[in-house]
């Protein structure tokens, strides 16, 4: 039996409200959208940035602690097509607070920080970050970030609310040592470190052997590129759990690179390209599936192309997939689009639409998202 209100209601219904309470902010506030889309690998430098920048205000603890948070709400409706016609289509409805993070920071002398994250996700609450920042502020342009972060292997910028598929491939959260340096008037920044990792090789002792570099450049404040390489690309987040060997490790350590480019042009579109790849090949029947007897060398791409229509509403279409990125692991193709609109200061209404085809089009699903999101 099929929900009495199902999640296309919810969403015209939120929607319609919208429209009647927003136009008037829209116009008269100059609302910016500071909420909605993944969080890339810029949104945690600028985070970053912005709590180094803010020195000692005074000698009460509280003075030197500032807090931050993100909600967000999310209506899905999903389809899926089978093309062996044996197997029936599938639909599911789902409504959820998908995410909320509670983020600290703590200036504790004027070249010592301290953060802190704590995120509640799929019924999870737990530490999502906490590191402590050692840096030579404006006079020596170097830091040094010790504890639990999301490694500087990948970017991630994207307008939309799913993750892309470079992002599930290699976005890793792991607790590291990381390094870096800033010159050029900040146009450049090399950074590299070293960590544990999720996964370690078959027969090894659990050591700290995995390593991570980048080099990001700025030439103009519209130009973001960069790339990056880990020698531990299994390790990360989503693919670790691709592993079905028996002892959850694998034959050799797998290292893997990424390129990505951000340009905005004309003050109204942003571009983004990003493509993230194994350097070598799993072992057949290391990943996705024990039976399986090829070697898999995954590799993701994503590519986005932005407008903005308004000061507070953006359009997007974008484009991405994979090779070797199995049966339900990663798509073949991903394609879809996106408005994100800032309804009032610091909340965002998304709507995304996200077509996927899996394993040769054996699988295809739909996937129609609302997101109501606050940054406070």
């Amino acid at each position: 039996m099929k929900p009495i209100v199902t999640t296309w209601r919810i969403t015209v219904c939120l929607m319609f409200l919208t429209l009647l309470v927003s136009p008037a902010m829209a116009q008269d506030a100059a609302s910016t959208r500071t909420v909605g889309g993944v969080k890339s690998m810029e949104d945690r430098v600028r985070h970053l940035e912005q709590a180094l920048g803010r020195g000692i205000e005074g000698g009460n603890w509280f003075e030197r602690i500032q807090v931050e948070g993100v909600i967000e709400f999310e209506a899905a409706h999903t389809r899926t097509r089978f093309s062996d016609p044996a197997e029936a289509d599938e639909e599911e409805n789902d409504l959820d607070l998908a995410t909320v993070e509670l983020a600290m920071d703590a200036a504790i002398s004027d070249h010592v920080d301290g953060h802190v994250l704590f995120k509640y996700e799929e019924d999870d609450l737990f530490v999502d970050e906490g590191f402590i920042t050692l840096s030579g502020k404006d006079k020596y342009p170097v830091f040094l970030k010790a504890g639990r972060q999301y490694l500087p292997f990948g970017y991630f910028d994207s307008h939309f609310v799913t993750d892309p598929t470079t992002l599930v491939l290699g976005e890793t959260n792991d607790g590291a040592v990381v390094a870096g340096y800033r010159f050029a008037g900040d146009m450049v920044e090399i950074s590299a470190g070293l960590f544990n990792g999720a996964v370690d090789e078959t027969g090894e002792d659990d050591m700290i052997d995995s390593g991570v570099a980048a080099v990001a450049f700025q030439p103009f404040e519209s130009v973001m590129m960069g790339v990056s390489y880990t020698s531990n690309l299994i390790s990360s987040d989503g693919f670790s759990e691709a592993v079905v060997t028996g002892t959850g490790t694998v034959t050799d350590m797998v290292g893997g690179w990424s390129a990505y480019l951000t340009v905005a042009f004309i003050e109204r579109f942003t571009f983004v390209a990003e493509y993230a790849a194994a350097l070598d090949s799993f072992k057949a029947g290391e990943i996705y599936d024990s039976a399986d007897t090829r070697d898999r060398k995954p590799a993701a791409w994503n590519l986005e192309l932005g407008f903005s229509v308004l000061e507070n509403l953006d359009l997007a279409i974008g484009y991405g997939g994979s090779d070797d990125g199995g049966a339900e692991f990663l798509p073949e193709k991903q394609y879809g689009a996106v408005a994100n609109w800032g309804i009032f200061d610091s909340t965002n209404l998304a709507l995304e639409f996200l077509r996927a085809e899996f394993d040769d089009d054996a699988v295809e699903t739909d996937t129609v998202t609302l997101q109501l999101a606050i940054e406070f």
